[in-house]
């Protein structure tokens, strides 16, 4: 919907693998300076910010897919690889159960099976171990799709899963999806988003025919019959909660909108009928834009990408663009005028707290510009944003934040970076992706969680959520005062003298952007 959209292209289903995003879009996953000096790079076409001298850690590509696929519900999820890369569905489990109860009418178990490679594996090849796996999860469970999440080792050392699925096709009941996510192949953790949406688009949603990019002439009057009956697909993600699905459907409901929440956490033959809806509607471009371009292509369904609906702002934004397909101009007015209303009122007591407060915000790129400017519209100001990585769909959400010279470092994973980083800014609050918090405390600084499923972020009752946590958090800093003065920092004193960017090919001298935040402060 956006014009960031549409020089897009999505033409790769007749591969057997996603694109790597390197090869499919302009992004930088290796970078420090300030938001201008991003801006300005990634302006002029500038993508070579993505190489360290040293890498501390990063994600793992089939951790995230299976996010995806392992949700389904009446599935089995095949975790082919050694047994190390299955465990985290184990760390995640409870997360996963009570999601599953949640958001299901009628719940099912999240069963999955791994293949246990083994050394001999490594020499012999562990198609054979697959295979046996396959056969075992169609007779003990049957299944209504088994999902086949290939890791690194089995794509090291060549098993060709593709061609045992031909094999085994007329054998199996379950429609039966191969996800490439080896992580070597790509230094974007979020590639692992387009791995389980490649096979998804493959072998789960109708109808299951060869990829054509021509889109019929029937497709006008399709589109004026889902105009007509209004359905619109809610695209949910692994951060997003119960709260934030309920929110976000109230609001596109009080616009005479019929609401469909998927892919995640629906059955086979709901996600096999997601081309049957008037607009996709995405809450985050690095997680949906792989499947929306290519629904379009293939359906031509509209979508809409271009932000994500946490703070006023935001949201306000997002219902402004759905409304405007439908041509509910003056009901999405009445409906932000009375939501805006209410809300202010009931985020006044807050922000004495938060005047004249700094902030620092990590985690998914389009999460934490959102976040960070409703922080900003409350009073606060932002010293700095840590992106997992960075890319074409954030360019314009620089433009939120305030202060041109604040601190950005893209960094998947790097901790040891990002603490120094915040032991030279030294916010009052730091807003994080899940992992962080225990190092950030150990610095003294106070910290609230960027998404959690327990609570609501999104829309309008997520906004108030979010600024009620962070006033308690900024009340009441005794906590991270006290492990602070009891617990050991976790690198030597000599890394926090030294710059964090040093590691980056391509980087801003942090000690003239603190150096300029000083100055702007002493007025």
């Amino acid at each position: 919907m956006s014009k960031l959209t549409e020089d897009l292209t999505y033409d790769y289903l007749s591969a057997e693998a996603a694109p790597t995003r390197e090869e499919r879009i302009g992004a930088c996953n290796a970078f420090g300076g300030s938001c201008q000096s991003l801006k300005v790079g990634m302006g002029q076409g500038c993508t070579k910010y993505n190489s360290r001298k040293f890498a501390q850690g990063g994600g793992c590509q089939l951790s995230l897919a299976l996010g995806i696929v392992r949700s389904f519900q009446n599935s089995v999820t095949i975790i082919h690889g050694p047994l190390g890369c299955a465990s985290t569905n184990l760390s995640v489990a409870g997360v996963t159960k009570t999601a599953r109860i949640l958001k299901q009418k009628q719940g099912t178990d999240n069963v999955w099976i791994h293949t246990n490679l083994d050394e001999n594996d490594v020499i012999a090849g562990g198609i054979d171990k697959l295979r046996q796996a396959i056969l075992y999860a169609e007779k003990e469970y049957r299944p209504d799709a088994i999902i086949i999440g290939n890791s690194c080792v089995p794509g090291i050392i060549g098993d060709d899963i593709d061609t045992l699925l031909d094999e085994l096709d007329g054998q199996i009941a379950a429609k039966v999806v191969p996800v490439h996510c080896e992580g070597f192949k790509s230094k974007f953790v979020a590639t692992g988003y387009d791995s389980a949406y490649h096979g998804v688009l493959k072998k789960l949603v109708d109808p299951v025919k060869k990829y054509d990019k021509v889109i019929p002439d029937e497709v006008a009057d399709a589109r004026e019959k889902y105009i007509l009956s209004k359905t619109v697909n809610l695209l949910n993600v692994g951060s997003t909660s119960y709260g934030d699905e309920v929110e976000l459907s109230r609001l596109l409901q009080a616009l005479g909108l019929n609401v469909r929440v998927l892919p995640l956490y629906a059955s086979i033959d709901e996600i096999s009928r997601i081309g049957e809806a008037a607009l996709n509607i995405s809450i985050c471009a690095t997680h949906d834009d792989y499947l929306t371009g290519h629904l379009k292509e293939r359906f031509g369904t509209e979508y809409v990408i271009d932000t994500l609906p946490i703070g006023i702002k935001n949201t306000n934004q997002w219902l402004r663009t759905i409304a405007k397909f439908f041509q509910l101009d003056s009901e999405v007015e009445q409906l932000i005028a009375l939501e805006t209303a209410q809300l202010e009122k009931a985020l006044e007591p807050f922000k004495k707290a938060f005047k004249g407060k700094t902030v620092f915000v990590g985690g998914g790129e389009t999460r934490i510009f959102t976040t960070a400017e409703f922080f900003q519209s409350l009073g606060m100001k932002v010293l700095g944003l840590k992106p997992h990585n960075f890319d074409r769909f954030a360019v314009p959400m620089i433009d939120d934040i305030d202060d041109p010279d604040a601190v950005i470092d893209v960094a998947p994973g790097q901790p040891a970076e990002e603490l120094n980083v915040l032991n030279r800014l030294r916010p009052d609050l730091y807003v994080g992706h899940t992992g962080a918090h225990a190092w950030v405390t150990k610095l003294g600084i106070p910290t609230v969680p960027l998404f959690g499923q327990s609570f609501n972020y999104m829309g309008y009752s997520g906004a108030f959520e979010l600024a009620r946590k962070a006033a308690k958090k900024l009340k009441n800093t005794s906590f991270s005062k006290k492990i602070s003065a009891n617990v050991l920092l976790p690198f030597r004193p000599e890394w926090y003298e030294s710059n964090p960017f040093d590691n980056i090919k391509e980087f801003d001298n942090i000690d003239n952007i603190k150096e300029a935040h000083i100055k702007e402060a002493q007025g």
